[in-house]
């Protein structure tokens, strides 16, 4: 992709022109690490582009609703994509560690139900893990553990072979998984047992009751988003609703996200073009009526 975004489908042409006519009745849904946020080597270092949240906000003040929609807790979406400061975001609904735990930027009611034993049980054992795999040889050497509170993700892109150990963690950790009732999600080098079988197209689907949006958008990278972005087409089919599924594809690690897209964005940094972009059509059409 050259363009910072590139319409991949009818809908994807479509889609702009749909909202800037009822913008009302939109919910605009991103996930944020890879989408409002660069994916970068420490997790917990992955700040919100300052260009995506500067049109994310705007988009606020012009749609119905926006909503975030992600695998992580609460408490860190919240202080990396600073969405308790400024203007613009009063319309927001996180729906964090996929609809675990919500937050409602407008009422500030918040729903953080108590941490499940089973990620610290875990935490330790994968620690064991790579203790035993680093003395049978393997170079484990900066794999990374981000403890979620109701996940736990198993990050290899630190190591000298990022995929060769991701391969090599796979059985132990899916066994692992098995024996303590836990959800095996994959991603973008990365494993993560999650405590909650919850998926993003259920979570999306708990927004757009909650709003009752018949124009929906979701923003995503993973995996894990394509529950989300074959929900959306899935009610175009059946309920009748405008659709678009928006994939942050640059890093091309995932290809099979952006098969399933209407709209290609060059990482956070096209998404924060194609927000932008939207906004101007929606402001545009506004002075025109």
């Amino acid at each position: 992709m050259t363009a910072p975004f590139t319409a991949t489908t009818p809908r994807g042409e479509a889609i702009m022109d749909a909202i800037a006519a009822n913008p009302s009745q939109t919910l605009i849904a991103s996930d944020f690490d890879g989408t409002l946020a660069p994916i970068v080597e420490d997790p917990t270092a992955a700040h919100i582009h300052p260009g995506a949240r500067e049109a994310f906000a705007r988009l606020g003040g012009l749609v119905g609703h926006l909503a975030i929609v992600t695998g992580r807790g609460l408490a860190s979406v919240r202080e990396l994509g600073r969405l308790d400061e400024g203007e613009g975001l009063g319309s927001l609904l996180v729906q964090a560690q996929y609809g675990v735990e919500s937050w409602n930027a407008g009422t500030g009611e918040v729903s953080e139900p108590p941490l499940p034993p089973q990620i610290g049980q875990a935490k330790a054992q994968v620690q064991q893990l790579l203790a035993q795999l680093a003395d049978e040889g393997y170079d484990v050497e900066g794999v990374g553990l981000e403890d979620k509170g109701r996940a736990l993700g198993v990050h290899t892109r630190r190591t000298r072979d990022p995929q060769g150990i991701l391969n090599l963690l796979q059985e132990p950790i899916a066994r692992m998984a098995e024996d303590l009732g836990l959800h095996l999600e994959p991603g973008r080098m990365v494993w993560e047992l999650r405590a909650t079988p919850g998926t993003k197209g259920q979570a999306l689907d708990t927004v757009l009751e909650l709003t009752g949006s018949r124009i929906a958008v979701m923003i995503g990278d993973d995996l894990a988003d394509l529950t989300a972005f074959d929900r959306l087409h899935e009610l175009e089919r059946t309920e009748g609703l405008t659709v678009a599924a928006i994939a942050s594809a640059s890093a091309g690690e995932q290809p099979v996200v952006a098969e399933h897209a209407d709209v290609l964005c060059e990482g956070p940094a096209g998404v924060a073009e194609w927000l932008s972009a939207l906004a101007d059509r929606i402001e545009a059409a506004s002075a025109g009526r």
